[in-house]
């Protein structure tokens, strides 16, 4: 490696001093018997398995907008109609035009049924914590079992 700076070689000495009291720690906790089985019989080797958290996944169908009824009011439709009509003064003979109004379609009321709209919700609900056990193991050569009470 090559060091420009005097801080630089500083942190990674401090950080491999680290790294070695952190991994001499750990060795030394397992072999001081701080880290072992309640009650483990004479002769048998343990190793502590973790178990992660269970976790279990549920689809729930949540109403997004309910059911409605939606009215609209339509107006009614009307033409205008020009007819000729006899005056009657002259026997028949003149005719006046009249413009008439006539429903072509009634006003009406219309509905128009919405169905409910739903959606689909995950959640996500824990069934069970993370855990360490002890398990029985087979003892690997060269390796003696912990001594149990001294």
């Amino acid at each position: 490696m090559d060091f420009r700076r005097k801080n630089d070689r500083r942190r990674v000495v401090a950080t491999g001093a680290a790294l070695i009291a952190v991994l001499a720690a750990d060795i030394g906790v397992a072999g001081d018997g701080g880290d072992c089985p309640p009650n483990p019989e004479p002769g048998k080797c343990y190793e502590k398995v973790y178990s992660p958290a269970q976790y279990e996944d549920q689809a729930e169908q949540v109403l997004d907008q309910p059911a409605r009824v939606e009215t609209r009011t339509i107006e009614a439709v009307y033409r205008f109609e020009e007819k000729r009509l006899p005056t009657g003064d002259s026997g028949g003979q003149a005719y006046r035009t009249v413009v008439e109004k006539v429903l072509v379609a009634p006003a009406r009321v219309e509905r128009y049924a919405t169905p409910a709209t739903y959606r689909i919700v995950m959640t996500r609900r824990k069934i069970r914590d993370a855990s360490f056990t002890w398990q029985v193991i087979a003892c690997a050569a060269g390796r003696t079992p912990p001594r149990v009470g001294g």
